[in-house]
């Protein structure tokens, strides 16, 4: 399988390009911040100005067919103590080489994986919040891999992956991939769907359903709900997770925007068992609040953010947050 998928990569990017003679190779470089004040109102008093992360990063297109991009992560990895969240560490969160040709795209290396890319388009706020499966750990928006994506036409693609399965922070060196098969489809009139199931094999099977639906109205408004099931989390037999996550928007006038959403995760119960296996992390957050974006790439977002655990012994919190997001 490794044998047959170097060969056919290393076809495919020998493949004879006609590329116009006139065309001129450039790159450009780029930047995103995402920073916030938040209060606690509710299960807490803390108060603080965070800045939450930045990108930097570089992209180049060498020819019609050949683009590669360059993106450094600067932020505070998800496994660390609330006490270490003050230090700062880079991860390439994407390095990649990506060849386009007619309705065929491959992309070789670091790179963003598209189960999370359609969500973050729709849901728009990446910068207070990331999308339902990332936000909960149900995988992660980046990986080392090879992704392979056909257009049959302008209402249906559908996409292949292969990658290491740890995610962007955590690079592996075994022999255990993850595979994801994925389709988008854009029709009825005005609906946004997708499909997306990965698996990956060590003793036992873990695998992820992920199901997606977007309804925009003459981009008034939009309305999205997305759905996942995690069948043997950790490669546990019998422990799975449920995720819902649902999110809209109004847009009031071109700088002004109302939004709500509200996830929910669950487990199930083992047998002989009182509980869910994963009690502490089950639970509901709510988010909602107004955008301003009061010149292109710049947005800020007055909004109320909460987390309330399952477990009767675990207390909820709330924020009122400001958050920011600048691109460059």
């Amino acid at each position: 399988m490794k044998t047959k998928l170097i060969s056919c990569l290393f076809v495919l990017f020998s493949i004879p390009l006609f590329s116009q003679e006139d065309y001129t190779p450039s790159g450009k470089a780029f930047a995103t911040i995402f920073a916030n004040f938040h209060q606690g109102i509710s299960g807490t008093n803390e108060a603080a100005f965070e800045l939450v992360r930045g990108y930097i990063g570089y992209e180049y297109n060498f020819s019609p067919e050949f683009y590669a991009k360059i993106n450094v992560d600067v932020g505070s990895p998800n496994d660390l103590s609330p006490y270490s969240k003050l230090r700062r560490y880079a991860y390439f969160k994407n390095a990649y080489l990506r060849y386009s040709q007619n309705k065929l795209q491959i992309e070789f290396g670091l790179i963003s994986l598209k189960q999370f890319k359609l969500q973050e388009k729709i849901w728009e706020r990446r910068y207070l919040m990331k999308t339902l499966a990332d936000e909960y750990k149900l995988g992660s928006s980046a990986d080392l891999g090879v992704n392979f994506h056909y257009k049959f036409n302008d209402y249906v693609d559908a996409d292949f992956t292969i990658m290491n399965g740890e995610g962007y922070n955590s690079v592996q060196m075994d022999d255990v991939f993850k595979y994801g098969v994925g389709s988008t489809f854009t029709f009825p009139k005005n609906f946004t769907s997708r499909v997306f199931y990965d698996f990956t094999y060590n003793e036992i099977n873990e695998s992820t359903l992920l199901l997606f639906t977007s309804y925009d109205y003459k981009k008034k408004w939009n309305i999205a709900g997305e759905f996942i099931f995690r069948k043997n989390d950790g490669w546990e037999e019998n422990r799975d997770i449920f995720g819902l996550s649902v999110f809209g928007k109004y847009n009031i006038t071109s700088q002004y925007q109302l939004f709500a959403r509200f996830d929910k995760i669950s487990s199930n119960r083992i047998n002989g068992e009182t509980n869910p296996w994963n009690l502490a992390d089950d639970g509901t957050a709510l988010v909602a609040g107004i955008q301003f974006n009061p010149i292109k790439n710049i947005k800020m977002a007055l909004n109320y953010h909460d987390w309330y655990p399952r477990a009767a012994n675990m207390e909820g919190q709330a924020f009122i947050f400001l958050d920011l997001e600048v691109k460059m």
